[in-house]
């Protein structure tokens, strides 16, 4: 009997340490939270493959994933509930934020392997000073580099939410302003662009820097500066993991440091 129960658990523990089970996706939807093994998303989303050029990887790739829009379908995704944004969370804490709109015409693609290789098994990428994975899960999109401005491409993906960004994000959002201004525009392109790294009162993305408590930037970096950085952060230090921002315009930059400004008279206080 002993014997019978040691075989059960070495074949048990052999199965859940499997890479089909060692790497999971949570997913967080208004009302349920689920943690899926690759394994719980082959038996329900169907595989495909997908041929693509990749801006990440600066080349044509052929990866293996699921569609984004039906997996969260699988996992009880139905239109009309109370979410317009999706929160893609990787491993590092960087956490890109897109509409929920992005995905409704089935282009968005979670990929796990290369193919011909094994699950989690792709080429390294470069993410400042270093190489890394992009494993477990990495968001692609079938129209390639013609949204490679437009769309997120993240990877070491680990968690999906469905949210209200007003609700999931109250304290970013500039209050007392009008949509036309200078602030509300900035505001806009911190919330495609930025959020994904940086955080506003503790809210956003842990890669990069928090922005306003208990110092907004605008308090310790000049005007000339700032609107130099945001741009090209690469200009200021070599290997930055902070890309760059070409398709800013001197406007967009005005209004990204108008929304910082505003942002300074709302600072969270910690206890």
């Amino acid at each position: 009997m002993n014997r019978l129960l040691a075989l059960v658990l070495f074949l048990l523990f052999g199965v859940l340490s499997s890479p089909l089970y060692a790497q999971s996706l949570d997913i967080q939807l208004p009302d349920q939270k689920l943690r899926w093994s690759l394994l719980d998303i082959k038996q329900k989303v169907p595989v495909q493959q997908i041929k693509l050029f990749d801006p990440v990887y600066n080349s044509d790739k052929s990866f293996v994933g699921v569609s984004l829009l039906q997996l969260l379908k699988a996992a009880g995704y139905k239109p009309g509930q109370a979410a317009d944004e999706v929160v893609l969370t990787a491993s590092d804490g960087y956490a890109p934020s897109m509409p929920l709109e992005y995905l409704l015409d089935d282009q968005a693609v979670l990929v796990f392997a290369e193919t011909g290789k094994k699950d989690f098994d792709f080429a390294p990428v470069a993410q400042g000073k270093a190489m890394v994975s992009p494993a477990p899960f990495y968001l692609v999109w079938r129209q390639g580099k013609a949204v490679e401005k437009t769309r997120p491409w993240p990877y070491q993906l680990v968690k999906l939410e469905l949210v209200s960004f007003q609700q999931r994000y109250p304290k970013l959002y500039p209050t007392n302003t009008a949509q036309s201004s200078a602030a509300y525009q900035g505001f806009l392109l911190f919330k495609q662009n930025c959020i994904s790294c940086h955080s506003i009162n503790l809210q956003g993305g842990d890669l990069g820097p928090e922005l306003n408590a208990p110092k907004n930037v605008t308090e310790y970096w000049t005007d000339e500066h700032l609107k130099a950085f945001i741009p090209n952060a690469s200009g200021y230090r070599y290997k930055s993991k902070m890309p760059t921002f070409e398709q800013f315009s001197a406007e967009d930059i005005d209004h990204l440091v108008a929304y910082l400004k505003h942002m300074k008279d709302y600072k969270i206080q910690l206890p």
